[in-house]
């Protein structure tokens, strides 16, 4: 799955940069700016969407995990 979510992110690159070349092409430098802006703007609200996005929380020093002998143990690749 991730050879797929590889290809995905290497096309919207030089897909985008076709688009917009397209657009400025086509319209003003104003409204190819706003729509861009635009469009960046509802991707965020559309993350912002996401339940897992906004309902993350950084664990305060209880929640750590600690070994058996109460100190905290540290994980190491």
């Amino acid at each position: 799955m991730s050879a797929f979510n590889g290809v995905g992110e290497r096309l919207a690159i030089p897909l985008g940069y076709l688009i917009t070349a397209l657009a400025a092409h086509s319209w003003s430098s104003q409204a190819v700016l706003l729509t861009c802006a635009g469009m960046i703007a509802a991707a965020t609200v559309l993350n912002l969407c996401v339940p897992d996005v906004y309902r993350i929380n950084r664990l305060s020093p209880d929640d750590q995990p600690t070994a058996a002998n109460g100190h905290r143990t540290v994980e190491r690749a």
